[in-house]
């Protein structure tokens, strides 16, 4: 289940798996790091389709602004 950003710092740790909605569909990034409000982001997938090795560094705010949502684990 995906939950919209809300408070970084008690939803998001390493490897917590992030949904970036667009227009046609949607990305997976895995969280590799954390330093302070920066989150080193890696992308899975674009589409259910592997994608290109990209790379980038995100703040609290960039995350809930551009909409990502967190995987929920059971």
């Amino acid at each position: 289940m995906w939950q919209p950003i809300g408070d970084c710092g008690k939803q998001l740790t390493i490897h917590s798996r992030l949904r970036e909605k667009l227009d046609d569909g949607y990305r997976l990034y895995d969280i590799t790091e954390v330093e302070f409000d920066q989150y080193h982001l890696h992308l899975l997938s674009e589409n259910d389709k592997p994608a290109e090795d990209l790379r980038q560094i995100l703040n609290c705010t960039q995350l809930v602004e551009y909409g990502f949502e967190v995987e929920l684990k059971d």
